[in-house]
């Protein structure tokens, strides 16, 4: 009798999880496109905003650099004004996520952080937009000055969005600009 019993009561579990795991899979199939939905939104309002002279953004004209797409941003004559980068960098406590401008000489037009996890009230200062509009007017000259660009208590997330920073305008040097 008690042999069965586990038996039993291991049936009922299997059950109880195959029905948990197709109702996940369910939920899970019905958030994927709302999510992928929400953070292609996210970027392209970053787009916008950190390349404001173009009004559409090309992405049949990426150019494929070291890791990193460039998508031309086209003004309202049709003509390029820039280009944007999403750039993906290792930070303090995860990647940093954020999407850069350039106009098509190569400096900064604007910054938008639109993913970080760094520390509250230290490395989280980044995503301060003040902060943020210092990268204006950047190049690939731009070299980081810890007592200007940091702030005090985390220099590791205002280093590493710069350091993502001048990767993407390497790179846009080395294969967009030319």
């Amino acid at each position: 009798m008690g042999k069965n019993r586990f038996i039993h009561y291991g049936f009922v579990l299997t059950l109880i999880a195959a029905i948990s795991a197709g109702i996940l899979s369910v939920v899970n199939g019905v958030t994927m496109k709302v999510i992928k939905e929400n953070e292609r939104a996210a970027v392209n309002a970053a787009r916008i905003r950190v390349l404001p002279k173009a009004t559409t953004f090309d992405e049949n004209q990426i150019i494929s650099i070291d890791g990193l797409d460039f998508i031309p941003g086209n003004g309202s004559n049709g003509k390029p004004v820039g280009y944007v980068v999403t750039v993906s960098q290792p930070g303090y406590a995860a990647n940093i996520d954020f999407v850069l401008g350039f106009d098509r000489r190569g400096r900064v037009t604007g910054l938008d952080i639109i993913g970080s996890q760094e520390t509250p009230g230290l490395g989280s200062k980044i995503l301060d937009p003040e902060w943020q509009k210092k990268a204006i007017g950047k190049d690939a000259t731009y070299e980081f000055n810890k007592s200007a660009d940091g702030f005090a208590g985390a220099t590791i997330s205002p280093n590493a969005v710069y350091t993502g920073i001048k990767r993407a305008l390497n790179s846009f040097n080395s294969g967009v600009k030319k």
